[in-house]
């Protein structure tokens, strides 16, 4: 069964928590992607995107929805499901990858320096779902 039934519910939860992502400390390092970041989410289509803004802004980025039209750098393409299973902890991102689970289009390179501080984000995600009281979806997933 999937996680989420439709666009508003992955815009709710996965944008919800990417609007809370980019006020925590971590959220700085989206300045090293360099770039605009895309995530096209199949089953249920959704589309959100993380946009930097200029270092004196009071976040470091914008949470998008739907077409923007601003230029991307780097998308990730992948089901809403593994989303949420990668933002858990449950989803190497470089086996996703290999296995076509994530599609990435971009200098991917830009993105990979994100890995070595995924485990400081991956339970604010977990803190975020216990907040909006959500915390069904902790274990929704295997």
């Amino acid at each position: 069964m999937a996680i989420f039934q439709n666009r508003e519910e992955v815009e709710a939860i996965l944008g919800g928590f990417f609007e809370q992502l980019r006020t925590v400390d971590q959220a700085y390092l989206i300045y090293q992607i360099g770039g605009s970041v895309e995530f096209l989410f199949r089953k249920p289509q959704a589309r959100i995107r993380w946009i930097p803004k200029p270092q004196d802004a009071p976040y470091p980025f914008e949470v998008a929805y739907g077409d923007h039209g601003d230029p991307i750098l780097l998308t990730f393409e992948q089901d809403a499901d593994t989303a949420h299973r990668f933002w858990l902890g449950r989803v190497n991102l470089q086996q996703a990858l290999a296995r076509q689970q994530v599609l990435a289009q971009g200098p991917l390179s830009r993105a990979m320096k994100l890995i070595p501080h995924l485990d400081t984000i991956y339970p604010l995600y977990h803190r975020y779902l216990r907040e909006i009281q959500r915390s069904d979806l902790l274990e929704a997933v295997r």
